[in-house]
């Protein structure tokens, strides 16, 4: 029976070590900047995220997309979030996803909105 009380005591003890160890590998890059294939409620193509801000729990982007379309968003490396706009001169769709990566492959997944086709679709995208 007192046993019970000093594993008890073991576990109280353990757990903040335990579980601040797991808040480390979290798993997110640093940066998003690269040129990702995406597929987009299939339709596929190159998404340029060209800047990132140095600094911030979220951190602003900006780049292109399909040449003349503009990007512009922000990243959280501390919680895998990202969310971006691309609008070209008579089309806008706002997109809202989570980053995760695996060895050397990053993955982009979420939805987006399309405001000339009023609805959510899904889209991926790696690099």
């Amino acid at each position: 029976m007192k046993l019970i009380p000093g594993l008890s005591l073991g576990l109280i003890v353990l757990s903040p070590i335990v579980f601040s160890q797991a808040a480390f590998a979290d798993g997110w890059p640093t940066s998003v900047v690269g040129n990702w294939s995406v597929n987009a409620n299939n339709s596929t193509g190159i998404l340029s995220i060209t800047n990132q801000a140095p600094t911030g729990n979220c951190r602003a982007i900006s780049g292109s997309s399909g040449g003349s379309s503009i990007i512009r968003g922000f990243y959280c490396p501390y919680s895998g979030r990202i969310n971006f706009i691309i609008q070209s001169s008579n089309h806008l769709q706002v997109y809202s996803a989570n980053i995760s990566q695996n060895a050397s492959t990053v993955r982009m997944g979420g939805l987006f909105t399309d405001y000339d086709h009023p609805g959510e679709y899904s889209f991926s995208a790696s690099k």
